[in-house]
């Protein structure tokens, strides 16, 4: 989506982003520099966080855009998203948040975190593939991303996929329903697996924040382990793990993230995520930590 940003600036000023993004978030921003505009990637802390200070420490008043995701994807570190919009809004500059990950799963007000743009997909809270949102805080200037009619309020021309946006919605508002039942499960689901991994002395780092975290992501890695091949005798035996971005069945090297939390060498080629869902249960994670055990011996 192309934008002006506050005090009727252009996108000639500067962009700056985490160097977790999702690679929709990055890609976006190659794009940019390739058409030769300026995007700094700041660094996070091996907690995968963005620090208010590395962001005042670049931020200057050209500053145009500043993106930093909700809740990482990999890892399911959370940001305070809060503290780096004000700190955009004191410079001028516009907030977007990837909230893809975090929608559905966690709470999220728009108000509460201050933010001018929110993205978020349908298929991460059961809707449909295909079908999302992004909100825009009334007053923010948008130029057609598609232009040639007057759908989506003038921002994206073509006929809206009306079943997949009531789909979403629907899927949205169950969600939400159960949203405090659904996060204490799934929170306890990876206390316990962490738990019996522990007990069953296999050695493995978490990665993430310990406390603001997605619940039920539980991304590890394995000293003197092989994630790929962990991920394909998990898959025989039944088990769905993946060793990065699920969005990437292609590239099977240690995630940008990864490397960007500084994970040791002998435990990032190690490097699993699990992620629960609502449906799982306790008996899930013995099989799970059972599995594991047996494979890294």
């Amino acid at each position: 989506m192309r934008l002006g940003c506050m005090k009727s600036r252009s996108l000639h000023g500067s962009s700056h982003l985490s160097s977790i993004e999702h690679h929709a978030v990055l890609n976006s921003c190659t794009f940019l520099e390739d058409m030769g505009y300026p995007v700094d990637y700041l660094p996070v802390t091996n907690k995968g966080i963005m620090m208010s200070e590395t962001l005042q420490s670049v931020i200057a008043d050209d500053t145009c855009l500043i993106s930093v995701m909700l809740a990482n994807n990999e890892i399911g570190t959370i940001q305070d998203i809060r503290t780096l919009a004000d700190i955009a809004h004191l410079h001028g500059a516009l907030f977007h948040s990837d909230a893809v990950q975090a929608v559905g799963h966690i709470p999220v007000d728009v108000n509460t975190l201050g933010v001018d743009m929110l993205s978020a997909s349908a298929h991460k809270f059961n809707g449909l593939k295909g079908i999302g949102f992004l909100y825009v805080r009334s007053g923010t200037v948008l130029i057609p991303y598609i232009s040639g009619g007057a759908q989506e309020g003038g921002k994206r021309a073509g006929t809206e996929n009306i079943a997949g946006v009531v789909g979403m919605a629907a899927a949205l508002q169950k969600n939400l329903a159960n949203i405090k039942k659904n996060m204490a499960h799934k929170a306890a689901l990876s206390e316990h697996l962490l738990n019996l991994l522990q007990d069953r002395n296999i050695d493995f780092i978490l990665n993430g924040d310990d406390i603001n975290r997605l619940p039920g992501n539980v991304n590890i890695s394995i000293r003197g382990a092989d994630g790929e091949a962990i991920l394909h005798r998990m898959d025989l035996i039944g088990i769905c793990i993946s060793t990065g971005s699920a969005c990437d069945s292609v590239n099977t090297q240690v995630s940008h993230v990864i490397r960007s939390i500084g994970v040791p060498p002998e435990y990032a080629e190690g490097t699993i995520r699990i992620t629960f869902g609502n449906d799982n249960s306790i008996e899930d994670t013995v099989k799970i930590a059972d599995a594991l055990q047996a494979i890294c011996k």
